[in-house]
């Protein structure tokens, strides 16, 4: 399993901020995308909340799941495209990895077809 890089990790606070008080969502599979099209850079994030999973070994798991998901399937996007997104896993059950799979295989061709 390769590494996430930093330079494709959301790390700036005030873009956070931005990201859910301005962005657009799309869900698929107990996983939501919240998104902003950007014409400058490729940033993305993946959360999976302690009010729905309350001990840090399930929720490192699905993070751990999510990343992988998305870095096998980031080629959908294309390599020149932009923007800023954030995955929320929204679940209360955990899925497998294969279910994770298929969802962010949705989620990221929904992503790629949205308006700029």
């Amino acid at each position: 399993m390769a590494s996430f890089p930093k330079q494709m990790r959301i790390t700036n606070e005030t873009q956070l901020q931005t990201l859910f008080e301005s962005g657009k969502n799309i869900s698929s599979g107990g996983i939501t995308l919240k998104y902003i099209q950007s014409q400058v850079e490729f940033k993305v994030g993946f959360s999976a909340p302690k009010r729905l999973h309350a001990t840090a070994v399930t929720r490192n798991l699905l993070k751990r799941r999510m990343r992988e998901s998305f870095r096998l399937q980031k080629h959908i996007l294309g390599n020149s495209f932009c923007g800023v997104g954030y995955f929320l896993y929204t679940k209360k059950e955990v899925k497998s990895s294969n279910e994770i799979y298929r969802a962010f295989t949705a989620l990221l061709a929904k992503w790629r077809d949205c308006e700029t």
